[in-house]
């Protein structure tokens, strides 16, 4: 354990040499969320309520859910993962003592505490700015849920991410994939929207898989749309999961191994 403890330290430090790429990032999402926040407050111009949504629920699905989206980032795993695997660095970490999916882990965990207080810098400027425009709940046992859910959303997305990055075990270049990919889960997840402004179907539909639970879903607990016994349901979901997409990750590093050639070594 010890050992992983040190990765994680050592990949925090390294990152502070790059604190400038992550505060670019985090500038960069913070345009994205005023862009929706400008196209919402046009939208809602001629209407006082969009499918059940009041103006405020709307602008505070967006800026909260830019926090559950950041804060849940693995910033381009997927590539390193690919990297690894096509430049023979791999072979340098299976020979160690140490588990490769633990290793990613960590490395990750390292490099999303920089990232955490960033947001949390940016998202209280972010409340400043928008304050008359948001709903702000500090329910003890809401957040508590809501915290629980986005550590879990941490996971997912990252077991997600490192699932991207195997497939480079059997093909060149995984940035199409990776980029379709990210797209596609975002828009399973709510981010673009709340996927209730779709048909009912799709929202069922999209209740059968994890990206839903990372981000629409929290929202509504927040937003008060969901009970918080519909919270404790969507923990157990993402849970399971997270299970499932181990299992899934040990499947295929055990087949990618196989094809494993050790190019670059």
């Amino acid at each position: 354990m010890i050992k992983y403890w040190i990765l994680i330290k050592n990949e925090f430090q390294r990152h502070l040499a790059y604190r400038a790429n992550i505060i670019s990032y985090s500038f960069g999402h913070l345009f994205e969320v005023t862009s929706q926040v400008i196209i919402w407050s046009v939208i809602y111009q001629n209407s006082q309520i969009i499918k059940g949504y009041s103006y405020s629920e709307m602008i505070t699905y967006v800026v909260v859910g830019w926090l559950l989206l950041f804060a849940t980032s693995n910033y381009g795993f997927e590539e390193k993962i690919a990297k690894d695997i096509h430049q023979g660095t791999l072979s340098n970490l299976i020979t160690k003592p140490i588990s490769y999916l633990k290793y990613m882990t960590a490395v990750s965990l390292g490099r999303i505490v920089i990232a955490f207080i960033t947001v949390i810098i940016i998202e209280i400027s972010m409340i400043l700015i928008f304050r008359s425009r948001i709903i702000i709940d500090f329910s003890f046992i809401k957040i508590s849920i809501l915290v629980v859910m986005m550590i879990l959303a941490f996971f997912i997305r990252l077991f997600f991410a490192i699932l991207i990055g195997l497939i480079g075990f059997w093909i060149v270049e995984i940035s199409g994939t990776y980029f379709s990919l990210n797209i596609l889960s975002k828009f399973l997840s709510g981010a673009y929207f709340p996927i209730n402004l779709l048909p009912a179907a799709y929202v069922t539909a999209s209740l059968f898989f994890p990206f839903a639970y990372t981000f629409f879903v929290p929202l509504q607990i927040y937003l008060g749309k969901a009970s918080l016994a519909q919270g404790l349901k969507g923990i157990l979901v993402e849970f399971i999961w997270l299970v499932l997409l181990y299992a899934i990750i040990k499947i295929v590093w055990h087949f990618g191994l196989k094809r494993y050639e050790a190019v670059g070594i």
